[in-house]
């Protein structure tokens, strides 16, 4: 599931740079963080892969789509957003994106009973929340609702977790567009979440330790 890598800038609150890294999964399309290329060069690298089998037609929708997506996100403060496309019995759209909130020294480490009592602020009676913990002992919360803003029926969810280290907390908000997979997108963002690490200058990612029983 996992192929591609990203590591844009953010900043501490002293001003220190930090790099924001997280995987994501394989045929991910971003539109923020392209690591050493430009967006165009990114794209030229990604379509390398359909040469030969995908329609024109296919082509020039995600050339398109790619085009609006950095154009949407280029003044943000998100790490990472994107989209990623299923195909077969069970077509869907997932975007996730990513924003990095850098510690504060007088910040609680601990959100989640907090994080608990949204959903029915975010999403209404069809609200829910969830919590999930990463091999290393972290635990996140995620909030889901059914919606039709827009005029289109979708599934939204909204999750955080408290990074490695106190260096910060990663927040991902991700969307589907089919809410009968609901579960999926759920899986998705708490992947997102568990894999998001804030790394200080010359360090590499390392996969999470698992905690002590």
């Amino acid at each position: 599931m996992i192929e591609q890598e990203a590591a844009p800038e953010a900043a501490t609150p002293t001003g220190a740079p930090l790099r924001v890294w997280q995987r994501v999964p394989q045929g991910w399309i971003e539109f923020r963080s392209f690591g050493d290329r430009s967006p165009q060069e990114w794209l030229d690298w990604y379509l390398v892969s359909a040469e030969g089998w995908l329609p024109d037609a296919a082509r020039t929708a995600i050339v398109d789509g790619f085009r609006a997506g950095v154009e949407l996100f280029a003044d943000t403060s998100f790490a990472f957003a994107g989209v990623s496309l299923t195909l077969g019995e069970r077509p869907a759209a997932f975007f996730l994106c990513t924003n990095v909130v850098p510690a504060a020294s007088e910040t609680s480490a601990d959100a989640t009973a907090f994080h608990r009592l949204l959903p029915l602020a975010r999403f209404g009676d069809g609200g829910r929340s969830e919590s999930f913990t990463t091999p290393d002992g972290r635990v996140g919360t995620l909030t889901l609702g059914a919606s039709t803003d827009g005029g289109m029926p979708h599934v939204t969810a909204v999750g955080e977790i408290r990074l490695a280290g106190d260096t910060g907390t990663a927040v991902v908000m991700g969307l589907c567009s089919d809410p009968a997979q609901s579960a999926e997108l759920a899986l998705h963002v708490a992947f997102a979440l568990t894999t998001t690490q804030a790394l200080p200058e010359g360090a590499e990612p390392t996969e999470p330790v698992p905690a002590a029983p």
